[in-house]
């Protein structure tokens, strides 16, 4: 949901180096964001956190599609990026 774990949010505070996984959304774009489909492929929005076991059940996807995928559909507008 776009938060991190409260264990990942201590690891990066901690971290001496970061090296990052690089995946790739269906589009092309950087995939920065994972969501969990369920076995009907609908995306799962809430329930338990992690699925041990369930790696063919997680996308990753760019946040554009992220946000389509987990129903934000309010427009990205740059000017608002920017400006904050």
């Amino acid at each position: 949901m776009g938060k991190l774990f409260p264990g990942s949010a201590r690891l990066l505070a901690l971290a001496d180096e970061m090296r990052e996984v690089r995946t790739v959304c269906h589009c092309g774009k950087k995939a920065t964001m994972v969501v969990r489909k369920s076995p009907n492929g609908k995306v799962q929005v809430s329930g338990d956190q992690v699925l041990v076991g369930g790696n063919e059940m997680y996308v990753s996807l760019c946040r554009i599609h992220w946000r389509e995928a987990v129903g934000d559909r309010k427009p990205i507008v740059e000017e608002e990026v920017f400006s904050k």
